[in-house]
């Protein structure tokens, strides 16, 4: 399944249209906006009132808290008291061990990055562990600036106050005007099927590139919407198979050619239609009946019209799971026991290779910044800690969103400070400075993850700039000390990232083309065929392979041990797309009795071939072995094909056109 090294395209945007996709309006978008600005006016306004330290933290917190839907900021906020609770208490606590023993607490600094870095990728409660060892690092650091150890407690008590503030602010706001996430799940569903009917009715390709993203994302959206409406659990399992559907459809779309007669786009665009219009509405959409179906794909050609059988077939059950959504009683989804740790926490070596590499980088910009006595760069430590990431591509591509976005409201900053903060006479005019600012950055920061992370470090380095005192700031000197420490953060992780154990952003597209590969593998036997989830399996694992495949780039050669074909295992996730999209047209097909056996045996011998490739596909694979041939089916079903009934037909046609694109996609030797 991989074309020619030379025809994989690397990643390469161009800026203006990368940033045009990324900066447009979208659904829902004025609305995060609208709250980020409000809540971090409150913050500021609050702080500036009552001086409380550190107000420019406070703002901060907003933008990590949340700007997504109530449930999401409600789980976030009690996740950040509780870690800051735990944190505040052990910083009390180390105090009275290593307040006056450097020679201490640099190693208890070590160890407790060390273990909090470890459980964030190995426990479930990972957020907590992550931020609980960030600000327990964070207060040690504050000793060597604070030496009066009563003056250093009053400081460090007053960090919960710092966080707990937005925490309320944020959580009291997205309960009263944020989005619903039963609501936000259900117009989402809405406007992806509208989106498909309007691509049907014009015959071109799909005007959302995110489609397929936006519909795997509805997944979480819909968990957390449980945590508010408990009447929403007993639906859990028919509302998973309803988005798991909606997936299917927008992916079998990417297989749908161009020319697909208009009698047959005009109707799977009606059923789309109706029923987005059920649930809009809350009612049950009309049957169609199997006449219909038939005359409207009665013509096609050979690879249109299993595409368009797929479809119709797809429509069908979302009708039908609609129509028994309303009918309420349904079983929910069974729901497996979380463990407290990941099955390979301590057998993979990842791991704690993930948490000694970002010790060394944290335990090196302390060193760096104390022995310079420079302590306006110590952000460089909270650059190390939030740009870590597992592969040294998605580090380099965060420190550069991070160093893009520091820049930006650095230098907005500063201009304020010269021009705008002198003719500034009261608290209102700096709330609504406050207000325009974080609505720029907000803008930035509900964005794709491939740009959000700058809005968020642009508005950050604003608060910093403006935000030194409870006055007119005038001294530029600090941001120019934060910007300092930030790129210092981004050279020690990127240096030490790609000198120790380096781990490649491509190594984990591998994996997720891997998994997708095995997933499509099991569709087609027996046993998997329809377990819950495996379609959106599928879809999720094709997304991270295009994510990661896109953060690559940003690894700028520096790990160039193996070839770019080598790496990716030579798959290109497009062609992947469409044979994922003819992997479900084939599990679509019942088979006639008569010829089941015929199918299941050559099924079996396609998901084999597919398990193989993903043995090649994944990390450490063999990318350039010889060429595995797939199975076609041939001789098998040849005798059948000229008097084959429209059952008989339908599998033969839908089992050809898998064939066919796995024989586009069929890899060539290197």
């Amino acid at each position: 399944m991989m074309p020619r090294a030379d025809a994989i395209p690397r990643p390469r945007w161009a800026l203006l249209s990368f940033l045009r996709e990324e900066l447009r309006p979208r659904p829902g978008r004025v609305a995060a906006v609208l709250r980020l600005s409000i809540c971090c006016t409150l913050c500021v306004a609050i702080g500036m009132l009552y001086r409380i330290p550190l107000t420019a933290y406070m703002a901060y917190a907003v933008f990590v808290i949340g700007w997504r839907e109530a449930a999401s900021t409600l789980l976030t906020g009690v996740v950040a008291a509780l870690a800051f609770t735990i944190a505040v208490a052990l910083s009390l606590l180390f105090y009275t061990l290593d307040a006056s023993e450097p020679a201490l607490r640099l190693p208890l600094m070590a160890v407790s990055t060390f273990i909090g870095i470890f459980l964030t990728r190995t426990m479930a409660l990972g957020p907590v562990a992550f931020l609980a060892s960030f600000v327990l690092v964070l207060s040690q650091t504050l000793i060597d600036e604070i030496p009066s150890l009563e003056a250093l407690t009053h400081f460090v008590l007053w960090l919960w106050v710092v966080v707990m503030v937005p925490v309320t602010v944020t959580v009291l706001v997205n309960l009263l005007i944020g989005e619903n996430p039963s609501r936000l799940t259900r117009r989402t569903a809405v406007r992806l099927l509208r989106t498909l009917a309007a691509a049907l009715r014009r015959g071109d390709a799909m005007p959302l590139p995110r489609a397929e993203a936006e519909a795997v994302e509805l997944i979480e959206v819909r968990e957390r919407a449980g945590m508010l409406d408990r009447s929403l659990r007993e639906k859990a399992g028919i509302d998973t198979k309803l988005i798991e559907t909606l997936a299917e459809l927008l992916t079998l779309y990417r297989l749908l050619p161009s020319g697909v007669a208009a009698e047959a786009r005009l109707q799977l665009a009606e059923d789309c239609e109706q029923c987005a219009t059920a649930l809009e509405e809350g009612v049950a959409p009309a049957p169609r009946t199997e006449s219909a179906v038939g005359n409207d794909i009665r013509g096609l050609s050979f690879e249109a019209k299993p595409v368009a059988v797929a479809m119709a077939e797809a429509t069908a059950r979302l009708r039908d799971g609609i129509a028994r959504r309303l009918i309420g009683g349904h079983p929910s989804a069974a729901r497996s026991a979380k463990a407290l740790l990941v099955p390979d926490a301590f057998r993979n070596p990842a791991h704690s290779r993930f948490a000694l590499k970002t010790t060394i980088a944290v335990m090196a910009a302390y060193i760096i910044y104390s022995g310079l006595d420079w302590h306006g760069i110590s952000t460089s430590i909270t650059t190390c800690f939030f740009v870590a990431l597992g592969s040294l591509g998605e580090t380099i591509h965060k420190a550069t969103l991070r160093i893009t976005g520091a820049l930006a409201g650095g230098l907005v900053g500063g201009l304020c400070i010269v021009y705008v903060l002198p003719e500034m006479t009261d608290i209102g005019q700096l709330c609504l400075l406050i207000a325009v600012a974080t609505a720029l950055g907000g803008w930035v920061a509900t964005g794709s993850d491939l740009i959000s992370y700058a809005g968020m470090q642009a508005a950050f380095a604003f608060f910093l700039t403006v935000l030194q005192d409870y006055g007119p700031s005038t001294d530029l000197t600090e941001p120019r000390d934060r910007v300092v420490g930030i790129l210092l953060g981004n050279v020690l992780m990127t240096v030490v990232f790609s000198v120790l154990w380096p781990s490649s952003a491509v190594d984990r597209a591998r994996s997720s083309l891997s998994m997708a590969l095995r997933t499509l593998g099991g569709l087609l036997t027996d046993e998997a065929t329809g377990k819950p989830g495996s379609r959106l399996a599928v879809v999720r694992a094709l997304g991270e392979a295009r994510r990661f495949v896109a953060i690559a780039a940003f690894e700028l050669r520096m790990l160039p041990t193996r070839a770019w074909l080598e790496r990716t295992g030579g798959f290109s996730s497009g062609s992947l797309d469409r044979v994922a999209a003819a992997t479900f047209v084939v599990v679509n097909q019942e088979p006639p009795a008569a010829v089941a056996q015929i199918f299941r045996r050559h099924d079996q011998a396609t998901a084999a071939w597919l398990v193989a490739c993903a043995d090649r596909a994944a990390p450490g694979g063999t990318g350039a072995a010889a060429i595995l041939e797939p199975p076609f089916p041939g001789e098998a079903l040849a005798p059948f094909a000229d008097h084959a009934s429209a059952g008989l037909r339908a599998g033969i046609e839908a089992r050809e056109l898998l064939q066919s694109e796995i024989k586009r996609a069929v890899p060539v030797p290197i």
